[in-house]
């Protein structure tokens, strides 16, 4: 009787170890995560969007063959501010660490009241000249999700971003094809032609 206690107790110990380690490792990231904010590119939900017509607007109009828009990690920020991230839910924090093709972007989502952890995508982009981005990996906190879980996700995502550059390329909504998209260091750089 003795040892199937100390059996049950040992899987139990281990079940709650397994459950326990996420949630510290997860709570010890967003303390430190939270410590590099205001070294990073942030926006909140109740941060002000950026002027960026007159830019675009610049891009679009050019009677140039070719024509570069670039815009900063900032000015990024306040376009995914703008947009509807997530139907029925909110975004109250996103931040940027740009890196040379590869862009890691951390969003705190609100989902009907409910606050979700902050879920990190790294947007990546090939070497290539093309237009293509892709969501290359998917974190909750420092937790990478596994593929399993995320290829789905994953998939969708793409397909989205996929669509969205064939829509405006097609429909020539900028006036202009988009040819090249460059992930770098400190701004995102969108090569068009006419």
């Amino acid at each position: 009787m003795k040892k199937v206690f100390r059996i049950l107790l040992i899987i139990f110990l281990i079940f709650i170890g397994i459950l326990v380690y996420p949630i510290i490792s997860y709570l010890l990231w967003q303390k430190q995560f939270q410590s590099q904010i205001p070294n990073m590119s942030c926006v909140s939900n109740l941060t002000e969007l950026l002027p960026l017509d007159e830019k675009f607007k610049g891009f679009v109009m050019s009677e140039d063959q070719n024509t570069f828009i670039e815009l900063s990690t900032n000015e990024t920020l306040s376009l995914l501010q703008s947009t509807d991230i997530i139907s029925g839910g909110e975004v109250t924090n996103i931040c940027i660490a740009p890196n040379s093709a590869v862009w890691s972007i951390y969003a705190k989502l609100s989902l009907q009241g409910i606050n979700i952890p902050w879920v990190r995508l790294d947007i990546a982009k090939d070497t290539m000249e093309t237009a293509q981005l892709y969501v290359s990996n998917i974190f909750v906190g420092n937790i990478l999700v596994p593929e399993k879980i995320t290829e789905n996700i994953k998939t969708q995502l793409n397909k989205g971003i996929s669509d969205a550059l064939v829509l405006v390329n097609e429909n020539n909504f900028l006036g202009r094809k988009i040819q090249n998209i460059e992930l770098l260091n400190d701004k995102i750089v969108v090569k068009g032609t006419l």
